[in-house]
Formats: C-alpha cells, structure tokens, sequence
C-alpha cells in the first residue's frame, strides 16, 4: 500500500514539474515574443506649439484697395492669438527588413460639418503607409502605398529643418500666389524611388491630387516626379514637377491643369541648412464658364465663352537655418531667415472691363528668428516676417472695369452716391511677430 502512495505521489510529483516547466516555457516564449514586438514599434510624438500676432493685410489673397476702404487687415484689437499648428502621434512598425509601415495623426481647429458653432480641435489622419525597400549594394529601391508624404515638400522640409517655424511656401503658395494652392504634403496613392549608391535618387508618385483632407473627387490624377543628386553628402541639387489635371468641363475636351516645374539647390548640415526652391507653375482654366460662375446659363446648359486661359506663376523659397550648437555644445544658439518672392503673371484673356484684365500681382516676403536649442526635445524662436504686396495694371483699363467690382471705386452706396472712381493703394505690408515652440519624445 505504501509502495502505491509513493509512486503516485511521485507521479504527481513528476506531473506538476512538467507542468511547471512547460508554463514557465511558454510564458518565456510570451515574453520574448513581446519584446520583439516593441523592439520594431517606434513610438512618438511632435507639437508645435506657439503665439502669433499680426498687423496689416491678412487675407491670403490680395488686390488694390479703393481708396477710403478698408481692405482685409487685421482686427486692431483681434489680432493675436496661442495656437497648436501641429500634434503628430507617429507610430512606425518594422515588420521585416523589407517592410515598414506608419500611422500618423495630426490635430486642426477646423469643424464638420462647417456650421457647427464651436471649432474644436479634431484628429485626423496625416500619414498611413506600407513601405517595401532594398538595398542591392550600389543601387537600392523602394515602393511605398497609402497616405504618402509627397516627394518635392517631403525634401524641402526634410534639408531645411524649418517646418516647426514656418511651412514651406510650395505647401502654402497661396500666401504668396494669390490664393493659389500647388501641392500637398500628403496624398493618398503610390510612390517609388530608385537610388543609385548615395549619389542619386529617382522619385516619382501617382497621387489623388486632392491631397490629405480631401476625398477624391474627380477621376483625373497627380504625377509627380523628383531628381535629387548629391556631389557630397550636404549638398542637394534637385530639379522636379508635378502634373495634375482637376476638372473636365464639356465634350469639346477643354480640362483644367495644375502644375509646376522647378528646381532646388541647398546644403544642409548640423551647423548650417541654406538654399532655395525655384518654382514655375501654371494653372489653365477657362476663363468665362458657368463652371465658375452659376449664372452664365443658357436655358439649363453650361456656357462656355472664351478658349482656356492659362496663367503663369514664379516662387522664390529660401531659407537660412544655423545651429551653433553644432560645433558649441555649450550655446546652442538658433538663427533663422527667410526670403520669399512670389508672382502672378499678368493676362489679357479677359474681357477689357474685367478687372483682372492684364493685372500683374507680386510680394516679397521677409523672416528672421533668433532661438535656443535647451535639448533634442525642446526649442523655442523668436521671430518676425514682413511682406509686402504690388499689384499693378495699365490705367486706362482701371478706367473701365466694372463699376461695382473694379478696385478702383468706392462703394458710397450708404451714403447715396453710388460707386465713385476715387483710384486705389496697394494693400498694407503685412507685420508677423511669434513665438514658437517644437517639444518631442
């Protein structure tokens, strides 16, 4: 009897040993499967945080303004305000040596829909992608799909390290080009590079166009495509453009185009990170069309008068950046610059009374900022912008514009004189003054 006590209990005893040893396998396994989890899961976050005050036209379009108006300044007492003008939560994920992916999130002020009678800041989606890349030794590809950053801004920012003061001004061209917009910093689509050691790099992307808050709506696509070579390491010799078709308008085939062509030269180092964008777009419209204006009906059917238009545009971006901290560790002190000239070309494709009838619009911008650098994870600037807006046009065709939309009359019908030619300024220099701050993890 006791023979058969013994050997049970040790049978149990051998059991729960097993047990024992095969938990403790399978939690190591738990374990180590975990790890490798985070081990490929990066995890961060980026705010730009800031104050921002502003005197002087503030509209990002601009035109003369009759004399006696007012124009589109700045509140005088409205006109500074705290701001969040980024909050990325950035998630990557290293699936192989191949594959990578990312989902980044980002935070406006603006509402859906439109009407809601308090803007609160609401999350949405800035980057979601999969990412396949190989290196073959001297030369190296990659494909990326989803929510991609955009070749030509995704470089500028990238060299000149300046986003977290300022966007770069292909990303905001309508500040400097009339309210005209020419690409977007993320698209949904595809895009492919192909690199020839670490001398040249070939990019190109096939993009909605509609860009990272806009659900498509017309069947017409973006290309884009970029050349970067690089003599040395620093310096980026760039040449690029983009194509993009936005609208058809009838059976006659007639379509409106978006592009530009440009290229870029710059260096970029710890200490030091200057150059320039030189940038030639054209937007092509049809200059009179019930498409941009309901009432040029005939019956129910669309009218189209004049043949396409097609305006021409020129943009000047450079930028300064320099950090002394690179080479004092001690005093790592920030200065900044910018100067940017952006022009839309005059044209005649309009009717003679029409007050954009052969008008030519140009500004020169101006930034300088003075910072510190207190860590990898926090900086902060000091700074201002100036710029200054000419618009000009033959006079004897401000003569004739239009009574009641010609830049040149004075709306008096309060005071029961009508519109009154009383001739016209430029729009005041807009005056910036910030404070911005970057903090990340």
């Amino acid at each position: 009897m006791k023979r058969r006590i013994t050997t049970f209990v040790a049978a149990v005893t051998m059991l729960l040993s097993a047990g024992t040893a095969f938990a403790q396998e399978g939690e190591d396994k738990v374990l180590e499967k975990i790890k490798d989890f985070y081990s490929r899961l990066s995890i961060g976050a980026k705010v730009y945080f800031d104050w921002y005050g502003v005197w002087g036209h503030d509209s990002s379009s601009f035109d003369r303004v009759a004399n006696g108006e007012r124009g589109s300044d700045a509140s005088a007492k409205n006109n500074n305000s705290f701001r969040i003008q980024r909050a990325y939560v950035d998630l990557k994920y290293k699936i192989n040596d191949i594959l990578h992916m990312r989902v980044t999130s980002d935070v406006d002020a603006s509402v859906t829909p439109s009407s809601a009678s308090n803007a609160a800041f609401h999350l949405y989606l800035k980057y979601a992608y999969i990412e396949a890349k190989k290196d073959f030794g001297p030369v190296w590809i990659s494909a990326t799909g989803g929510m991609i950053e955009t070749p030509v801004i995704g470089l500028t920012d990238k060299i000149s390290d300046y986003r977290w003061i300022q966007q770069n001004y292909l990303d905001q061209a309508k500040y400097v080009l009339n309210n005209t917009s020419l690409d977007n910093s993320a698209d949904i689509g595809v895009k492919a590079s192909f690199g020839i050691s670490k001398y040249v790099t070939l990019t190109g992307a096939f993009t909605n166009g509609e860009g990272y808050k806009s659900n498509e709506s017309v069947g017409y696509k973006a290309v884009t495509y970029l050349v970067t070579v690089n003599p040395i390491k620093e310096l980026y010799i760039s040449g690029f453009g983009r194509n993009e078709i936005t609208a058809k308008y009838d059976y006659t085939g007639k379509k409106a185009k978006r592009e530009y062509y440009g290229y870029g030269v710059a260096y970029s180092s710890d200490l030091i990170k200057v150059g320039f964008n030189h940038i030639f777009p054209y937007v092509t419209t049809v200059g009179v069309a019930s498409y941009f204006d309901s009432t040029l009906k005939l019956g129910s059917s669309d009218v189209y008068v004049y043949p396409v238009k097609k305006t021409g545009y020129m943009l000047l971006d450079s930028w300064l950046n320099f950090n002394l901290g690179a080479v004092v560790p001690s005093a790592p002190l920030l200065v900044t610059g910018r100067f940017v000239y952006g022009l839309q070309r005059g044209t005649y494709q309009k009717l003679y009374t029409d007050k954009e009838c052969g008008k030519t619009r140009s500004t020169m911008l101006y930034a300088i900022g003075l910072g510190w650098q207190f860590n990898k994870n926090f900086r902060i600037l000091v700074g201002g912008e100036l710029q200054k807006y000419f618009v000009k046009k033959d006079q004897m065709l401000r003569y004739v514009e239009s009574t009641s939309s010609g830049t040149d009359y004075y709306n008096g019908t309060a005071l029961g004189i009508g519109n009154v030619y009383v001739s016209s300024h430029q729009p005041h220099d807009s005056k910036r003054v910030y404070v911005k701050t970057e903090f990340t993890f």
